[in-house]
C-alpha cells in the first residue's frame, strides 16, 4: 500500500484515511466516488482494495493518481456525473471547506445509487475539547485573518475552513438530501480527553441524564455524547445510505 511519505499533499488527520479505508474494506466492493479527492491518495489506496475508483477534486494540477478516472469540479457548484451511478461515495474533509455546503450533500446523493453508502469526515467540532475552547473563545475554529483572503481564486479559498458545521446541521444536510445516518465513527482516540477532561464529560452526561426522553431527541443527546462525538477525536466519520424506495 502506498505509504504518506511520497504523498506530500495528503490534507486528511493522520488516522482518518486509515479508519475510512477500515470502514470502507469491510463493504461489498462496488463502484467508489472519492471527492474531494486530493492527490488520490485515499483513492489510489481504495482500488487496492478492489473497489472501481473515480476521483474528483476542484483542482487538478495537485492530482496524482494518473491511473484513476478523474473529473475537475467545484462540489459547491455539481458534479459532471450521471444520477445513480456509484455504490460508494467518500468526501473525506470536504464539506467545511465549501460556499454551500447543502447543495454540496445534494449533489453526492444525487451520484449514488439507491442503497449506496456515503462516508463523510469532518473536524469534530463538538468533542468535549472543542466545546471547552468554545466556552472560552466564542470560536468552534479559529478565525481566518483578513491578510489569507487577499487575491484568493475559488481553488485557494477551497482550502479554507468555511463552513465550521457540527453534527446536528450535517444531519440535517443527509436528511434534506434523501440519505439516513446509520453510524458514527471517530480517527482515534485523544488521550487528553480520556485523562483530563472526563470529570467535564461525566458532568454533562450526568446532567443530561435527568433531561426528559423528549428533550433528548430534539437535542440528539444519545449522538451528541457518544463516544465518537463528546468523547471522539478531532474527526468525525458520518456513514449514511440512501433508501432503496
Amino acid at each position: 500500500m502506498t505509504t504518506t511519505a511520497k504523498w506530500p499533499h495528503r490534507l486528511a488527520r493522520i488516522g482518518v484515511h486509515e479508519r475510512v479505508l477500515e470502514i470502507v474494506g469491510s463493504l461489498p466492493r462496488g463502484r467508489l466516488l472519492d471527492v474531494p479527492a486530493g492527490s488520490g491518495l485515499l483513492g489510489r489506496q481504495l482500488a487496492q482494495l478492489g473497489f472501481e475508483v473515480t476521483c474528483s477534486d476542484i483542482n487538478a494540477k495537485d492530482f496524482l493518481a494518473p491511473e484513476l478516472p478523474f473529473h475537475q469540479a467545484d462540489l459547491s457548484q455539481g458534479l459532471p456525473l450521471p444520477d445513480a451511478s456509484f455504490d460508494y461515495v467518500t468526501c473525506i474533509e470536504g464539506l467545511e471547506h465549501l460556499e454551500n455546503p447543502f447543495q454540496a450533500t445534494r449533489e453526492l446523493a444525487r451520484v449514488l445509487r439507491p442503497g449506496g453508502v456515503l462516508l463523510v469526515s469532518l473536524p469534530n467540532y463538538l468533542n468535549i475539547e472543542r466545546r471547552l475552547k468554545f466556552l472560552v473563545t466564542g470560536c468552534f475554529t479559529k478565525p481566518i485573518p483578513p491578510e489569507r483572503l487577499k487575491g484568493l481564486g475559488p481553488q485557494k479559498v477551497a482550502s479554507l475552513h468555511l463552513s465550521p458545521i457540527g453534527y446536528p446541521q450535517v444531519k440535517l444536510m443527509l436528511e434534506l438530501a434523501g440519505l439516513r445516518v446509520e453510524g458514527l465513527h471517530r480517527d482515534r482516540a485523544k488521550l487528553k480527553q480520556r485523562l483530563l477532561l472526563w470529570p467535564l464529560v461525566l458532568l454533562i452526561r450526568l446532567y443530561t441524564h435527568l433531561w426528559p426522553r423528549q428533550a433528548r431527541r430534539r437535542y440528539l443527546l444519545d449522538e451528541l455524547e457518544g463516544p465518537a462525538i463528546l468523547t471522539g477525536g478531532n474527526t468525525l466519520i458520518i456513514q449514511a445510505r440512501k433508501p432503496l424506495y
